[in-house]
């Protein structure tokens, strides 16, 4: 749309210049101070919201406490706590102490269970004879295991309370008290392991042990008390081993409970023996069928010495044989054992002699037999009845290991052995009996062997408090992220509620102050200039007004007409009434007005697209237009002005292009077109066309 406008004259447009000035004052003190200081014009609604404000964010505190009060508490706990690498290396260093240690193989097996007693009421007692008064420093209580169909091990009637008392005789009734788990709280309950309790300087004959709280036994209204075995050492003798025992009550269900049980020397555990490798080893005969000479393993310890025990470690085949777990390969049903001084056995010792019956087979267990401080030096196992061989015709004779101790120490490493028979392999030859080491491992004496399955259970119950922690510290840590990230999201959502809830208050205030000035605009000043309008215009007709006169009141009757247009066009872009058109009106106008005595022509595109822009940005791109065409008027000497107004979706561009003096390369950039474009937050370009002039563009996106 291209439109000519015609030179206003000189005087009107100094006229129009001084009211624009007086516009621009109008606007800086009238409206800026209520920028500055809004709370002055604040409604009563906005008033009790601010002082409701306090409330709102007392109420917004007590919704996040709940949140931020666990993540307080766990960050507190964090900190005072140990570092968590330091429990990390504490249970890496706890699995590698139990690694070390000999592992606690519970299997089904053959051999006795031990000692078993069931009651009507919570307390009785056992009591070992040791036949004499001896001196001990350690008492170990084994208790009775039992697995289930599926295979898992647990205690079977072990006691809640332990005392042990010590007896210096056979007449003594009141004892020694030696130990009280009451007053000793044991370190961790035996978890299918051994109890060792330390009484170093002990001395004593007969030993009891007292129980309280005993367990039910099954659905029976009686309670169970059980033990495996005991051991009393003195350094690594057992002084314990094949003694009487004695108490109230006793389950006899040969071959598994009985009295004597609780001291033969079978424990629920494998053999003792540590981790190392072996490739197993172990020594087995094979006695013809049509043989009449009985199968024996004869030992000769190169000197002889009072002996203390005999160990005779069966073959353990392997995890998949349970046959073989229970029957054990090739030990004997039947079997004796002899101690003499000559090779010949002139004069021989009977340890022990299993008889007519048959010998309950160990299984994978270790089968211990005391010698009673006999004197020898060699040692012979005679076996009858023994179990068919696995693949030849006839019968077998074995054993990994056979271990005859002497003052605590093994006396029989390296001996010399004579088979009656021939062994099978040269692999596995007599040597394997005597070389310390089982077909599991290598042997370990009974005392350290128990001790470090007592430790492995205090270790392995301490890594379960470890793993228990750090198990706690991980989900504390993730409870903390989870409750931080929902204060964080709570906080982000109450802060943009009360952001927005302010703001849309905010916007209320300052519509309201719109409004209320729009209408203070429209009605004193507005009125005000058009009164005087009238009263100029009245003045102008009288009868004998000087022609002077009537010249100046009409002028100032334009003057305030004009300024009461211009209040006009305020307070309707205060009241963003009818602002798109208006703003094009406007510019037209003002283009008319400033450009009069100019050849001028104003091409405008896409006015539809003029809606975009917010009421505040068509003010000050009105304003930038006002000042742009006012320069060009005053400094740039043009006779030729062309605009261009261009409207899209995405960018409005306006191009004023005279044909004047132009625009020096030393020459300052107006300041309020820059302050203006600024505002409009627009990009401002000034260019010399070829032929001379200015060209001012304005680009802003929409």
């Amino acid at each position: 749309m291209t439109t000519g406008l015609s030179p206003p004259t000189e005087r009107t447009m100094a006229l129009w210049s001084i009211e624009f000035h007086k516009t621009s004052n109008l606007h800086r003190y009238a409206i800026a101070p209520y920028r500055r200081k809004p709370n002055f014009l604040l409604n009563d609604r906005a008033l009790w919201f601010d002082k409701t404000m306090n409330l709102w964010c007392i109420l917004f505190c007590l919704t996040a406490l709940p949140f931020v009060l666990p993540v307080v508490n766990s960050a507190w706990a964090t900190v005072s706590e140990r570092p968590l690498a330091e429990l990390k290396e504490e249970i890496e260093s706890t699995r590698i102490r139990i690694d070390e240690l000999p592992l606690r193989l519970i299997r089904e097996s053959g051999g006795t269970l031990g000692f078993e007693a069931t009651r009507n009421g919570d307390g009785t007692w056992v009591e070992v004879e040791l036949r004499k008064k001896q001196d001990f420093d350690t008492i170990v209580l084994v208790p009775t295991v039992t697995i289930s169909e599926s295979k898992e091990a647990t205690n079977y009637g072990f006691p809640e309370r332990i005392q042990v008392r010590a007896y210096a005789s056979a007449k003594d009734k009141t004892g020694a008290l030696l130990f009280d788990s009451v007053a000793t709280p044991l370190d961790v309950l035996p978890n299918q392991s051994p109890v060792i309790i330390n009484c170093p300087g002990s001395s004593a004959r007969r030993i009891r042990i007292i129980v309280h709280g005993l367990p039910n036994y099954r659905e029976a209204p009686l309670n169970v008390f059980s033990l495996s075995e005991i051991l009393v050492f003195d350094g690594n003798r057992n002084l314990a081993l094949g003694k009487p025992v004695t108490g109230p009550s006793s389950t006899e269900h040969r071959p598994l409970w009985g009295r004597e049980y609780l001291t033969d020397g079978y424990m629920p555990f494998s053999q003792p023996c540590s981790r190392d490798f072996t490739d197993g080893s172990y020594c087995r005969i094979h006695v013809p069928p049509d043989s009449h000479t009985p199968a024996s393993i004869t030992l000769d310890l190169g000197r002889e010495c009072p002996l203390d025990e005999i160990y005779l470690y069966p073959v353990h085949i392997g995890d998949n044989f349970a046959v073989f777990h229970k029957t054990a390969l090739g030990f004997p049903k039947q079997f004796k054992i002899e101690v003499s001084k000559d090779a010949s056995f002139s004069s021989p010792v009977l340890i022990f002699d299993s008889g007519a019956k048959d010998y309950p087979s160990p299984g994978h267990r270790l089968a211990c037999f005391s010698a009673n401080n006999a004197s020898g030096r060699f040692v012979r196992i005679t076996a009858s009845g023994l179990p068919h061989h696995p693949q030849l015709e006839g019968s077998s004779l074995a054993f990994a290991e056979i271990e005859v101790i002497a003052d605590g120490a093994v006396v029989s490493r390296g001996a010399q052995v004579k088979l009656s028979h021939k062994h099978e392999s040269s692999r596995l030859g007599p040597a394997r009996l005597v070389d310390g080491m089982s077909s599991i491992g290598r042997t370990l004496p009974v005392r350290e062997w128990l001790t470090d399955l007592a430790e492995r259970n205090r270790l392995e119950a301490k890594l379960d408090v470890l793993q228990a922690e750090l198990q706690h510290r991980y989900l504390r840590q993730s409870r903390i992220i989870r409750n931080l990230g929902w204060s964080i999201a709570l906080i982000f959502l109450l802060s943009a509620v009360l952001v927005l809830l302010q703001r849309l208050t905010r916007q209320r205030q300052i519509y309201r102050l719109r409004e209320n000035l729009a209408a203070d605009l429209h009605d004193e000043i507005g009125g005000n200039f058009s009164g005087i309008a009238l009263l100029c215009d009245e003045l102008a007709h009288e009868d004998n007004m000087p022609e002077a006169h009537t010249s100046q009141l009409s002028t100032i009757a334009n003057i305030a007409r004009t300024s009461a247009n211009n209040t006009r066009s305020l307070v309707r872009f205060l009241e963003s009434r009818g602002v798109t058109g208006e703003l094009l009106e406007k510019m037209q106008t003002m283009a008319k007005l400033i450009l009069a005595e100019h050849v001028s022509e104003f091409d405008i595109k896409g006015e539809k697209y003029i809606a975009k822009l917010a009421p505040k940005e068509k003010w000050h791109l009105l304003l930038f237009f006002k000042e742009a065409l006012t320069n060009i008027v005053k400094h740039a000497g043009a006779t030729e002005v062309a605009i261009g107004l261009t409207v899209t979706a995405q960018r409005l561009t306006l191009t004023i292009s005279d044909d004047g003096r132009g625009l020096g390369t030393d020459s300052p950039r107006p300041v309020h077109l820059a302050m203006r474009a600024q505002k409009l937050k627009a990009k401002l370009i000034f260019s010399i066309p070829p032929g001379g002039g200015t060209t001012i563009t304005l680009e802003k996106k929409l």
